[in-house]
């Protein structure tokens, strides 16, 4: 039997006869001398792929609201320089 660091020597698991492995009965195994896992349950990386889009929405919505803020910022830079420039009372009087 192959062992890992000081796990040692574990009791037979539930369901499992003589203590032996089966391709369900955990999620890593040790097979031929070779540490390897067990392939990832489906909804595991669904509920990755809906956070990363949750994150890239949440993103772009924030890139989308800067450029909003800033071409308000501009279209009202835009405007005072206008009225400044067709006012009809001068400023120094």
């Amino acid at each position: 039997m192959i062992t890992l660091g000081s796990e040692g020597r574990r009791p037979p698991r539930k369901g499992c006869p003589g203590g032996k492995l089966g391709p369900g009965a955990g999620h890593r195994s040790i097979s031929g001398g070779v540490y390897s896992r067990a392939p990832e349950v489906p909804y595991v990386n669904e509920r990755r792929g809906r956070a990363v889009k949750k994150l890239l929405l949440v993103a772009l919505a924030a890139i989308g609201g800067l450029l909003v803020y800033r071409q308000i910022q501009a279209d009202r830079a835009e405007q005072d320089l206008w009225t400044e420039a067709t006012d009809s009372v001068p400023t120094g009087s």
